[in-house]
């Protein structure tokens, strides 16, 4: 009985993240980083974190951390919200324009939160298809109005490529009234840094995230840039108290040390260099109409197996070998009967996957 409150999307949706019961070597498949942060460096935050005050609600104020954001961003400190993770910024910004009846356009496919979020929470949005060979549709651009919001992973995740930036200057401009969201959190590994055009125009929101670039995915930190009158209304939005004190502790104490922070941009220049060189290396083993590696400026490389009994035994190998992938094939194209694979490019050989 109690089941008929929830609709009949949400009961029969299947949990977006999988639980895996195979212990896998190397975890490829969430797009995180394969080193963890170095020992003495945690030793230094949890020295902090056992001198704070624990029966206390942490603070509701991240002024210092958005501080340090914004220069790092090149931006000024009420350009900036903290919040718990990019996801959390995306699920409220979702659920406040549902109930203000906006007009929501998202490119797909896309991060698969935002259809997911909008189907078991029964919201209703416009979908803009990427193309069959998965880059962004300029020639069917949506059409746009005043109550629009659209929402722009770039990179874009799974395919990898990026929105052109000339063209979001003139969607920009040509839709002043409408709110365009760029979902950013690729944006270290990518060529065009959107970030900074915050400073020309006031109806852009850039998604971030410290969970790619840097190796703390887990203390779940993501941050919104925008014109000072939108961050403050979704600020307001916002649940507080809901960054942890560890996460706090080492925002404070560690994410923005000069030696953490140059480490964490060499890693991503060695993932780009990984990157390049897993893409140029199925490359040189196989021609396109058996496995295409698409370009990307992510940390990862969507990979087209174009016969399904090799995708199927490719699946198989890697699992027996400990190495987990994330099988896109749901996501992309139905009528194509290709399997995808989404692989982070970390220190693996590439030979573990052709």
């Amino acid at each position: 009985m109690t089941a008929s409150f929830f609709n009949q999307t949400l009961q029969n949706a299947s949990s977006r993240i999988a639980i895996s019961t195979h212990q896998s070597i190397s975890l490829l498949d969430k797009n995180e980083q394969s080193k963890d942060v170095a020992y003495d460096l945690k030793v230094r935050v949890m020295d902090k974190l056992l001198h704070a005050d624990w029966n206390r609600y942490p603070s509701a104020s991240y002024h210092d951390i958005e501080t340090k954001i914004a220069e790092y961003c090149h931006l000024q400190t009420e350009n900036i919200v903290l919040a718990g993770g990019s996801a959390t910024i995306i699920t409220t910004l979702l659920n406040y324009f549902a109930l203000n009846h906006k007009n929501i356009t998202i490119a797909q496919p896309s991060y698969s939160l935002f259809d997911y979020h909008c189907k078991t929470y029964n919201i209703p949005y416009t979908p803009w298809y990427l193309t069959e060979e998965l880059t962004f549709d300029y020639d069917h651009m949506p059409i746009l109005n005043e109550d629009s919001v659209m929402i722009i992973t770039s990179p874009n995740n799974p395919t990898g490529n990026r929105f052109d930036i000339d063209k979001l200057k003139d969607l920009l401009q040509m839709y002043p009234q409408s709110l365009i969201i760029i979902d950013g959190v690729y944006t270290e590994f990518c060529q065009d840094d959107v970030t900074p055009l915050i400073n020309e125009y006031p109806n852009l929101i850039v998604l971030r995230s410290f969970s790619k670039a840097f190796p703390i995915a887990g203390l779940r930190l993501g941050y919104l840039c925008a014109h000072a009158s939108i961050a403050s209304m979704v600020k307001k939005l916002i649940l507080q108290f809901s960054i942890t004190p560890f996460s706090l502790t080492f925002a404070k104490e560690m994410l923005f040390d000069p030696m953490f922070m140059e480490d964490s941009k060499r890693r991503v220049q060695e993932i780009i260099q990984e990157r390049n060189i897993m893409s140029n290396t199925i490359k040189q083993f196989f021609t396109e109409d058996v496995v295409k590696v698409f370009p990307s400026e992510g940390n990862f490389l969507l990979i087209k197996i174009i016969d399904t009994s090799m995708f199927t035994n490719l699946i198989d190998d890697l699992n027996e070998a400990g190495i987990k992938v994330l099988n896109t094939s749901h996501l992309l194209y139905c009528k194509i009967l290709f399997g995808f694979l989404l692989v982070t490019t970390q220190k693996i050989s590439p030979f573990c996957i052709v």
